[in-house]
């Protein structure tokens, strides 16, 4: 895949007689805005006017740059489906060469988009990602009339799971949704919690009556005066109990107890998982704690780099739409493998066009 052609398959929704920029234009001059540090349509229509001698080595651009109005409707209208392809046919490619990926499921809140006085309002969206390689392979926004789990099965309708291993916390765990990751060829891992509330009490009350004779894996760590111990402990006698019954594949139930103690104040935590994947104790430490990578690999760039909490952007496909920019963005920036921060690699973007136009061969032409 060649970077200056990534957005041909982008289908223009424009009538015709009313088009004076080119779609694929406004979307390559959208994502080299966000990589050199634009975070709003303001922002990539300047970024366009001050470039654009830059832009014309390889765009057209017969009208010159569009203003930020163009940006905000082609975002807004744009089909959310087919730029999401984009991201999501990239990310593919990069992960042809592993047999075995962990895919970690959760949504995020952008805060900004929250109507006025209603907290729970912002959008959310929820997206796939691979641990290993930090990578996005799909999103889907959650409907403002319902929560992430309706999101969550046409978002692994549209991946390949085959050799996979789907982790999702709590509002994944239904077996509806751990049918359908085996019905596509996947394993799943889903933390179990009170919304389960039989199998929960029937699966903790076991796991801790019985844990003396459990086999079990713990990790101690001890960082900035902070102490945390781990313990994982993995059984494969569900059959004990009943309301497992229902679970498809279902093959480990795993109990982790975690003791983090900072100066004075020690905080205990018991969670508890069902999987169908065949494994033991020491590897389910590592791939439970590897589901959080979404949060501080993922959710954490978007809000500390790319300043996402701020973006006030709702109508339509706006959303969605900046937010699989933002991914595709910081997966191009992680592609370049220097000393730079992901911070830095975009002031150095916006301040050394070779910089950004190798960061962009880095990425694509491999």
């Amino acid at each position: 895949m060649k970077w200056q052609n990534i957005f041909e398959q982008v289908s223009d929704f424009r009538i015709e007689c009313h088009k004076r920029y080119p779609l694929s234009d406004l979307l390559m001059i959208s994502l080299c805005a966000v990589i050199s540090g634009a975070d709003d349509f303001e922002a990539m229509a300047e970024y366009g006017r001050e470039k654009q001698e830059f832009l014309k080595r390889f765009l057209d651009l017969p009208n010159g740059t569009a203003s930020h109005d163009t940006f905000n409707r082609v975002f807004r209208y744009m089909d959310k489906q087919a730029f999401g392809r984009v991201l999501h046919e990239w990310s593919k490619e990069l992960l042809e060469f592993l047999d075995f990926h962990q895919i970690n499921i959760d949504g995020k809140v952008v805060r900004a988009t929250a109507e006025g006085g209603k907290k729970k309002s912002g959008i959310c969206v929820v997206s796939a990602w691979v641990a290993e390689q930090r990578l996005v392979l799909g999103q889907e926004k959650v409907d403002k009339k319902s929560n992430e789990k309706t999101a969550i099965p046409p978002l692994i309708e549209a991946l390949d799971l085959q050799g996979a291993l789907v982790s999702i916390d709590a509002m994944g765990c239904q077996v509806s949704i751990g049918k359908q990751i085996i019905e596509k060829g996947g394993d799943y891992l889903l933390s179990l919690k009170k919304n389960q509330v039989c199998l929960y009490e029937q699966v903790s009350e076991w796991m801790q009556a019985n844990k003396a004779a459990i086999p079990y894996y713990e990790t101690v760590e001890e960082s900035a005066g902070r102490f945390e111990r781990r313990t994982c402990y993995v059984t494969d006698q569900w059959q004990w109990m009943d309301d497992l019954a229902a679970w498809p594949a279902v093959k480990r139930v795993i109990m982790i107890e975690s003791n983090r103690q900072k100066g004075d104040k020690i905080v205990s935590e018991t969670r508890y998982y069902l999987s169908s994947l065949a494994e033991n104790a020491f590897a389910f430490c590592g791939l439970i704690r590897n589901h959080w990578s979404i949060e501080n690999g993922l959710h954490w760039f978007l809000d500390v780099v790319f300043d996402e909490d701020r973006s006030t952007t709702r109508k339509d496909n706006g959303a969605e739409n900046l937010s699989t920019l933002r991914k595709l963005a910081l997966q191009i920036l992680r592609q370049t493998k220097d000393k730079h921060s992901i911070h830095h690699r975009r002031m150095k973007a916006a301040w050394n066009q070779t910089y950004l136009l190798q960061v962009l061969e880095n990425a694509f032409n491999k």
